[in-house]
């Protein structure tokens, strides 16, 4: 699937955002195979929690598209275990930590169009700035982004995506998807990740080789620095599918919070620097 796909997709399933269930009520979870379905099952409440923790609202899931979904997530774990695992296992022998933490960087830096644009859309200027400031010490200093100078001098990242930018201004998740190759994602999400493809220096250079391999090699190098995280993820749950589909919700809604809660701290502080200048 090329960029420009991504994109269309992603304004057809934008038009999902208000789908009714299939499959099952209101897109209910279906449950995992071999496990009859309870009624009265209760919600799972962590007795380790705190109370904080317990009462913060978790985010509502809409997944009328489970069985997809489920079929999707099946073909990743098989994708991951087959051919990513024991690629990023070879890669690891080749290249050494230091060198993949390295190239992670390098990546890392190259998202500061994507960092810039969203920050500015949020209205974080000063976080806009602070990352334009990264961006040139570590394209320079950094040696083109292979290392992070800009951290240790106190010049913190302020990531921002296009997910989040749409998230801050009320627009809600929407539907589930579970991409092929993309994981986990919503309508909302896929939005944003077309949107920040746009953004992307390697959506302009070069033809598909371009397109694909260097953001097949960026994922390979990803895996290969964290590789068993995802195995010991699956055994820690009764259901990954679920667990995953939570766990990316609750990551999202709070990369939202978070940045509503920047905005709103920079509003008081402008009104409190109004009144005292009176």
């Amino acid at each position: 699937m090329t960029m420009k796909s991504l994109c269309l997709a992603a304004c057809l399933f934008v038009s999902l955002w208000p789908a009714p269930g299939v499959g099952n009520a209101a897109g209910q979870d279906s449950p995992p195979p071999g496990r009859p379905a309870d009624e009265n099952e209760k919600p799972f409440r962590d007795p380790f929690a705190s109370e904080t923790q317990q009462a913060k609202a978790q985010p509502k899931i809409k997944d009328p598209l489970q069985p997809m979904n489920r079929a999707f997530f099946h073909f990743n774990d098989k994708l991951y275990l087959w051919i990513v695992k024991p690629a990023g296992k070879g890669y690891n022998k080749v290249v050494p930590r230091p060198a993949r933490t390295c190239v992670g960087r390098f990546f890392g830096n190259v998202k500061y169009p994507i960092h810039l644009v969203n920050n500015l859309l949020q209205g974080k200027f000063k976080a806009a700035g602070i990352e334009t400031g990264r961006f040139v010490v570590n394209s320079t200093a950094g040696v083109g982004g292979f290392f992070d100078p800009a951290k240790r001098w106190k010049i913190e990242a302020h990531p921002a995506n296009f997910d989040q930018t749409l998230g801050l201004y009320g627009l809600g998740p929407g539907i589930y998807f579970d991409w092929p190759v993309f994981g986990p994602s919503s309508a909302r999400g896929t939005a944003g990740l077309a949107a920040d493809g746009m953004l992307s220096p390697w959506f302009y250079i070069g033809g598909v080789g371009v397109v694909y391999g260097v953001p097949a090699y960026r994922e390979l190098n990803s895996a290969s620095l964290g590789l068993g995280d995802y195995e010991s993820f699956k055994k820690a749950t009764l259901d990954p599918y679920v667990a995953m589909r939570s766990a990316y919700y609750e990551s999202r809604a709070e990369a939202v919070e978070k940045s509503r809660a920047r905005n709103n701290a920079r509003k008081v502080a402008s009104i409190s620097c109004a009144r005292s200048g009176d």
